[in-house]
């Protein structure tokens, strides 16, 4: 088999064990998915998945990587914009944190899963998820200083502003396990009730940033 054959093995079966662990992940929690149960669900043996995986933990930081890179390249796209305004920036790099969860649903509450039962995962993973915050946010906490030095915006630091975004953002998805049976909610319900509440996240951050400095014009 030429290296291109065996290139293309290794990428399709990676990329197959990978689904499989996302899949179960997101339905069973980190804990209780085993890799007997991602090779089955992928198609390949149980030696097969230890061959491109050592360790469940490992397939798990792959997974995680996966899907952090792609929010953070969808984020990085919507604002990297020099010719709007910081507000038109950061509106775009939200809606698209929101759209990206509301792709992946059971994202959020997958994560807070992790940091309830298996934190140690997270803490291996922190340096990584620093060095991707920081590549996104470096040079718009350096716009936001200037819009609050300028008297365009409630004064504001970049900290105060990153946890209101994740906090509105992530309880959002959070509770919907909770709310859609307690309000009985079928699917395009629920769909119509996020749309509202992504249209609400945006507005809570315009007049967090700018309410005050509105009414004072």
């Amino acid at each position: 088999m030429n290296q291109s054959k065996v290139g293309n093995k290794r990428r399709h079966t990676e990329g197959a064990v990978m689904a499989a662990a996302e899949e179960l992940f997101l339905e069973k929690g980190y804990s209780l998915a085993t890799t007997t149960e991602i090779a089955r669900r992928a198609g390949v043996t149980h030696a097969m998945l230890h061959y491109y995986f050592q360790t469940k933990e490992q397939i798990f930081f792959k997974v995680l990587d996966k899907n952090l890179h792609e929010l953070f390249a969808s984020i990085r796209v919507a604002m990297s914009t020099e010719a709007v305004s910081f507000w038109e920036n950061l509106k775009g790099g939200v809606t698209r944190l929101l759209d990206y969860f509301d792709q992946h649903r059971q994202l959020v509450a997958f994560l807070y899963d992790i940091a309830r039962h298996n934190p140690e995962l997270l803490a291996r993973y922190r340096e990584s998820t620093i060095d991707l915050i920081a590549g996104l946010a470096g040079h718009h906490k350096v716009l936001l200083d200037r819009e609050v030095q300028a008297g365009r915006c409630n004064p504001i630091t970049f900290e105060q502003l990153f946890l209101d975004i994740v906090t509105t953002s992530f309880a959002t998805y959070l509770f919907l396990p909770v709310v859609e049976p307690i309000a009985g909610m079928t699917g395009p319900e629920t769909d119509q009730a996020l749309q509202r509440r992504h249209e609400e996240v945006i507005a809570l951050l315009y007049h967090r940033l700018y309410g005050q400095c509105a009414s004072n014009r």
